[in-house]
């Protein structure tokens, strides 16, 4: 897998010598395996963790296992907490579209405080598929079947040629542990639905 995201970096040029990346670091598997691989290709690596406040208990606890990890790993974390249900009722939009805004407003202001040129997400081709299937059916234009582009500005992508099973036979073969989130298997969110 190391090899496979070394070389998406290069082909898509999504990082330059001595440019430092924020990793949206969720704790689950892609997130996680990105965070690892990037300090293993030598980038210097900081991470933020956005609490959704969705789930309870649980939203607490993949916090405190990201705080752990960064731990581990001796990288520099920002931690967000924000009450995503508000916003969404607020805005009049819907959990998903709300979280997703939110995370990428906190990412911003992240890389901004850590003096970043990146922030890393972990989509993954698995992700780029279900994407594809969704905008298809929605009726999307070429634009929409091209799926997720693998650098959007400051935003790079370098798991976007990996599968979920490459990710997670990378985590399984150096024992790296990660977290499942539960919402993942509910069908109350679309791309939930589509997986």
């Amino acid at each position: 897998m190391r090899e496979n995201v070394r070389l998406v970096i290069e082909k898509f040029e999504m990082l330059l010598r001595g440019d430092s990346v924020v990793v949206g670091l969720s704790g689950g598997a892609d997130s996680v395996a990105l965070a690892c691989v990037l300090r293993e290709l030598g980038a210097k690596v900081f991470a933020a963790h956005v609490n959704h406040n969705l789930r309870g208990v649980d939203s607490d606890a993949d916090e405190a296992f990201v705080k752990g990890l960064c731990r581990k790993l001796g990288v520099d974390l920002k931690v967000f907490s924000v009450d995503v249900k508000k916003y969404a009722e607020e805005k009049k939009i819907g959990i998903e579209e709300a979280a997703r805004i939110i995370r990428y407003e906190f990412l911003e202001l992240a890389r901004a405080e850590f003096g970043a040129e990146k922030i890393a997400v972990g989509h993954n081709s698995d992700d780029n598929a279900e994407t594809v299937l969704m905008n298809l059916c929605r009726g999307s234009g070429l634009r929409g079947l091209g799926g997720i582009a693998p650098v959007n500005g400051a935003v790079i992508r370098p798991l976007i040629e990996t599968s979920r099973n490459e990710i997670e036979e990378y985590l399984r073969n150096k024992k790296i542990e990660f977290i499942m989130d539960e919402s993942n298997k509910s069908n109350d969110f679309t791309r939930n639905r589509v997986r």
